[in-house]
């Protein structure tokens, strides 16, 4: 009795070793657009829903995007594709190309027009390395790949080359694609005709509105960012009658119902082609753009934001319920395309210094070159980060010396720059081997997303806790629907995100040693024993047990 009752002890007080994850038959990849992992500390212990089950599995709660262009495009293309931007070329949401002679977009792609969008074409051209979900259709043809997301550039970038089928979030049209070669808009639109139309129908008769949570997140206040006064509420203002009116299409977008409809189709994708009961593994990848858009236009730490988390934690629930539901083997990755900071405003007030970055900073340097150097042209384009020395018709190579040499001298002395790189500097920095993501310097971080011909001649850094606007007024915040919080620096705020491995029955383990999203890829391949090319990243073993390793 006493051996039988110390044994009981004993297995009572043991560690609960980690379970393995099964060998999937689907995998569901869900990226939080603009996720930080200082948003991950601060709620999760508030979560109850979706974001609390995931909790359950194997959590790296500081996983980084490994380079500096801290942006939707680079972050989502390092997810699927386990290589940086340096590699899979997808180095910011957007960059000059001198051929053309303008800027062009990450997604823009001739190739690929878009039903409805004449002019904007979509499509994966520009993407220059293979996706998990190509990996599993080259090692079986029978596997099925779909992406839905709230961004193009979000759906594009995980799907990768060739998917089965890649939806986005239209505000006038519901969800679209892009069309291949040969055909038509009905054919490629067929997957999600039916749920546009479902939801079109029910939003004319009972428009979509923004209702509180209900979990704890204060609901007032009032700000000023820039010019623009905000006053605090749930809902916010901004919800004017019929759902497709330009106001309201405004608010929709910036609210938690772009991930309720966006989790709502990926749901439907899982039931009309049944994915997970077929002869091949499938993968869902999934991108949730509330956050960001939510974050962008109020702030990542005031009621808007506690509350959307609410929502996407509640929706997040619901979801994984009806995975697990499934009764077949599903493991689900969530991870963020990049962090955040708050508005520059609230995060000074709040005992950091900050500061807003005001003004086209490229077109003034570039006008002070110019008038420096007698140009008869403005030398320079670009956005912020990456400036490219131009000049009209063939180039000077001595010029363009003297351009660099004169932007680099007056970027310099800007109080707001923290350092300023050549592309040559950038290129010669290669991360060094074996030093943690977190620890590596600033020119590693833009090796990592810098690829000469798209990436610009000159790199700068701005001091942390500048915050950026976007073009083409690069203005403070003045009118509603305005940025007042952003992301895209080189800083560990901006890098930082959670990575969560989760499958129904996970008992999984925490580790909070720096890991990468490029570890993504490798990470999922193994699970599924298919061949991958050369990848910037490695494996995780999701395993946590001593005789076992999921890498194996």
């Amino acid at each position: 009795m006493v051996w039988r009752a110390l044994a009981a002890m004993l297995m009572a007080t043991a560690p609960v070793l980690a379970s393995p994850p099964p060998r999937p038959k689907l995998v569901v990849a869900i990226a939080v657009d603009q996720f930080s992992a200082g948003l991950f500390d601060q709620y999760r212990g508030r979560f109850t829903g979706g974001l609390k089950t995931l909790q359950a599995g194997v959590v790296f709660p500081s996983g980084y995007q490994g380079h500096a262009a801290t942006e939707t495009c680079p972050g989502h293309s390092t997810l699927l594709t386990g290589r940086h931007p340096s590699a899979n070329g997808i180095v910011a949401n957007q960059w000059y190309d001198r051929t053309l002679g303008r800027q062009v977009y990450c997604v823009e792609d001739p190739a690929h027009p878009v039903p409805g969008r004449d002019g904007a074409p979509r499509g994966p051209g520009k993407m220059l390395a293979s996706t998990l979900g190509e990996w599993m259709k080259e090692a079986n043809p029978a596997s099925r790949v779909f992406a839905v997301a709230g961004k193009d550039r979000a759906a594009i970038t995980m799907a990768g080359h060739d998917p089965d089928g890649v939806f986005w979030w239209d505000d006038e049209r519901g969800f679209n694609t892009y069309l291949t070669a040969g055909s038509t808009a009905v054919e490629r639109l067929a997957p999600v005709a039916a749920f546009n139309a479902a939801l079109i129908a029910k939003w004319t008769t009972a428009p979509p509105v923004w209702r509180p949570a209900g979990r704890g997140c204060p609901a007032s206040g009032a700000d000023t960012f820039g010019t623009l006064n905000i006053a605090h509420s749930i809902p916010p203002a901004g919800n004017t009658g019929a759902w497709n009116k330009p106001v309201n299409l405004r608010y929709l977008r910036g609210s938690p119902m772009l991930d309720a409809v966006t989790l709502d189709l990926a749901q439907s994708l899982i039931d009309r082609f049944r994915l997970g009961r077929g002869a091949a593994p499938d993968l869902l990848a999934v991108s949730l753009s509330a956050t960001d858009y939510v974050g962008h236009r109020y702030g990542s730490e005031g009621p808007e934001a506690c509350d959307n988390l609410a929502h996407l934690d509640r929706a997040l629930g619901v979801f994984l319920g009806r995975l697990a539901a499934l009764k077949v083997p599903v493991v689900v990755v969530l991870t963020a395309d990049h962090g955040v900071v708050d508005a520059a405003e609230r995060v000074a007030a709040r005992g950091v210094p900050a500061q807003r970055l005001a003004g086209d900073i490229v077109r003034q340097v570039a006008s002070a070159v110019q008038t420096e150097l007698k140009l008869a042209y403005l030398p320079l384009q670009g956005d912020a980060q990456q400036i490219t020395i131009t000049a009209p018709g063939d180039r000077d190579p001595a010029t363009d010396a003297r351009v660099e040499a004169a932007a680099i001298r007056l970027l310099k002395v800007r109080p707001e720059v923290f350092q300023v790189f050549t592309a040559a500097e950038i290129t010669a920095a290669v991360p060094r081997p074996g030093v943690p993501v977190d620890e590596q310097t600033l020119a590693e971080r833009f090796h990592q997303s810098f690829m000469a011909g798209r990436s610009g001649d000159i790199v700068v850094a701005y001091r942390p806790y500048v915050t950026g606007s976007y073009p083409p007024t690069f203005a403070p915040p003045a009118a509603y629907g305005d940025t007042v919080a952003s992301h895209g620096s080189p800083w560990n705020y901006d890098r930082r995100v959670p990575m969560i491995f989760w499958w129904p029955g996970a008992s999984g383990f925490e580790q909070p040693l720096p890991v990468e999203t490029v570890d993504i890829a490798p990470t999922l391949a193994k699970l599924f024993r298919v061949a991958t090319p050369p990848l910037d990243g490695r494996c995780l073993d999701l395993d946590g047990t001593a005789a076992g390793d999921s890498c194996r």
